[in-house]
């Protein structure tokens, strides 16, 4: 058995973990991935559904935001969860990279 000794894209997934995005995540991604987490069809979800409403628990939010995290997406738990539509979310993690790309510079 051979160990990997990088951490290269394709060890990455193999281990469970998503590369580091180079770009926002866009209004569809965010809808997948919210419609993943929920079991529910992505065109179910328009921009202001309440998320919580149809399904979303503060488990599947945390599991989300881990997620984006790992993949190098600044987010906040508590502003996702304080308004909890995709329109709101897209907004806050649109403003969020932005912010991360500001001090990046």
């Amino acid at each position: 058995m051979t160990v990997p000794t990088s951490s290269s894209p394709s060890t990455a997934r193999a281990r469970g973990r998503a590369p580091r995005r180079t770009a926002p995540l866009s209004a569809d991604e965010l809808r997948r991935d919210v419609a993943t987490a929920i079991g529910v069809a992505p065109e179910s979800l328009a921009g202001d559904t309440h998320l919580v409403h149809v399904g979303l628990g503060s488990l599947e939010a945390m599991l989300l935001v881990t997620r984006w995290r790992r993949q190098g997406i600044p987010v906040d738990f508590a502003a996702l969860t304080g308004a909890p539509t995709l329109d709101a979310w897209h907004r806050h993690l649109d403003e969020a990279w932005s912010a991360r790309e500001a001090g990046a510079a």
